[in-house]
């Protein structure tokens, strides 16, 4: 079975019948294949830049699927892409073909306070999430730098981490289960909604894998009591009375 996540040519521009059949799933508002309308999302943070052959922003896991299946008919790659903050590449589609923007799929479904979880969809902002979960007295613990505009989506593609990661882990050890679109089309959930479910670990294989597996469509994430109270403390002592005082 033909993997269309990176692994194909596109040398020609896409086809009219391909952009037509697009449009027809997703909608006009949803594609994007005129050349001065692609500049923008032929780069991510890093300085490489190849244009894509085409931009669809789809709004629900069916379109998203939809777009993976005319892929593969018309034999072209698949680029996912979220806010395009990583420095990895990973969005930069090398080879063309489409682009799948996940940014207007960005609805927080659901927080659940008593069992400490949230539902999300992939275009959610990180420091969105993390403002919706403080008036629960919740904090969801990956907090990259772009968390301004990084998605959750991006973050589960590279198992983003932050400062907190020295205390709490990245974000593989805060996704729970992942809804996501396969290289075929098909639809499946990895994980659970509760921790350290049995079986194989899927999810924690997809977490990290930039998009090569599938797309993420929803998620699960695992949330934790937010601190009572943060401080902060300086010191003006000079190293070497430091020294003096414990021995370093």
């Amino acid at each position: 079975m033909r993997n269309p996540f990176r692994t194909q040519t596109a040398d020609a521009p896409p086809s009219t019948a391909l952009v037509t059949d697009l449009i027809a799933a997703l909608g006009a508002r949803n594609v994007l294949w005129r050349p001065e309308d692609l500049i923008g999302y032929e780069y991510d943070a890093t300085i490489e830049r190849v244009r894509p052959d085409a931009v669809v922003f789809p709004e629900t896991t069916d379109q998203v699927a939809a777009a993976v299946v005319l892929a593969n008919a018309f034999g072209v790659p698949i680029v996912p892409r979220g806010s395009g903050t990583g420095l990895a590449g990973g969005t930069v589609p090398v080879r063309g073909g489409v682009v799948i923007a996940l940014t207007r799929m960005n609805r927080i479904v659901e927080i659940d306070p008593r069992d400490r979880v949230a539902v999300v969809q992939p275009g959610v902002i990180n420091l969105a999430l993390q403002d919706a979960c403080a008036k629960h007295g919740l904090l969801y613990a990956p907090d990259p730098s772009s968390q301004r505009i990084c998605t959750i989506g991006g973050n589960i593609a590279t198992n983003s981490g932050g400062p907190h990661t020295l205390a709490h882990g990245s974000t593989v050890n805060h996704v729970l289960g992942i809804e996501v679109v396969l290289p075929d089309g098909r639809v499946t959930f990895l994980g659970s909604r509760v921790p350290d479910a049995p079986g194989i670990d899927l999810r924690g294989l997809f977490v990290g894998s930039e998009g090569t597996l599938g797309i993420v469509t929803q998620v699960v994430v695992r949330l934790q009591r937010a601190p009572e109270a943060v401080r902060t403390m300086r010191s003006e002592e000079h190293t070497s009375e430091l020294q003096s005082r414990f021995g370093i």
